[in-house]
């Protein structure tokens, strides 16, 4: 079957995850599936990048994403090609080539005066890639300053709330904000797990159920953690929950616990 190249969707962003995510495995980022999930869903939906999604014998076997910027120079729209990727056992086949063709086209039929991207100067396979497809490497010297990785927010409406559990799991009491999840309601797990129990020191758990109606609310906390406490905050919970992304009253995004069924 011939290589297809498509416009991710919303119907497609659990193909192109697995991809996603093995490719900041390659630069030496941790597999995080639901992040890599959370991430490209937030992008779509508020539009912020373009994706295509190369396709063979129904397996996806690529990627690549643009962004859009601006040139105060050319006072033009212009994309940077920020991801290309394609699975290991589907390279030299020429689907880095295919998706790179589909970039340019899309840009140029949006009215884009170009697209950039970066790779390193020892990338001799990429750089010969990109000049077969007619890209240019230019004089220019890029530079970069990186910040350190930003706090994680998580939404906690239950034992998350309390200073004695965060010391615990922690070390720590966590900086927070009152904040509510819109299209929720809050009932209670019928069993918890034995070491949260012992952990929190409390029994009875809640947990919420999403309804998609504007009336139902839930209270609770906005926490700011590191991404290593997310991580020990996902074994606390592991079992009972399992960790989402949504977007709270207040417009912010953060992470959620629901029910793990």
């Amino acid at each position: 079957m011939p290589l297809a190249i498509q416009r991710v969707t919303a119907a497609e962003l659990d193909a192109v995850v697995p991809l996603f995510d093995a490719y900041r495995q390659f630069y030496s980022q941790p597999s995080d599936l639901p992040r890599a999930r959370a991430f490209l869903q937030e992008r779509l939906q508020r539009g912020e990048s373009v994706i295509f999604l190369a396709m063979r014998d129904g397996e996806a076997v690529g990627f690549t994403q643009l962004y859009p910027m601006f040139s105060s120079v050319r006072t033009a729209r212009m994309y940077i090609l920020n991801d290309l990727y394609v699975a290991a056992h589907a390279r030299r086949g020429g689907v880095a080539r295919a998706l790179l063709d589909a970039a340019e086209a899309f840009a140029r039929d949006d009215g884009a005066a170009g697209i950039v991207l970066e790779t390193t100067r020892d990338n001799d396979t990429a750089r010969a890639v990109y000049r077969d497809a007619g890209w240019h490497e230019d004089q220019t010297q890029w530079y970069s300053r990186s910040f350190p990785p930003a706090d994680e927010a998580l939404f906690s409406y239950g034992t998350l709330q309390d200073e004695a559990v965060q010391r615990r799991l922690f070390d720590r009491r966590l900086d927070g904000s009152a904040d509510a999840l819109v299209g929720f309601r809050m009932d209670w797990l019928e069993e918890r797990d034995p070491d949260a129990v012992a952990t929190s020191g409390v029994v009875k758990h809640p947990v919420v159920h999403e309804t998609g109606s504007d009336g139902d609310r839930v209270p609770g906390q906005l926490l700011r953690i590191t991404q290593a406490e997310l991580q020990r905050a996902d074994e606390y919970e592991q079992g009972d929950y399992r960790r989402v992304r949504v977007t709270l009253a207040s417009g912010r995004s953060a992470w959620l616990y629901v029910a793990a069924q």
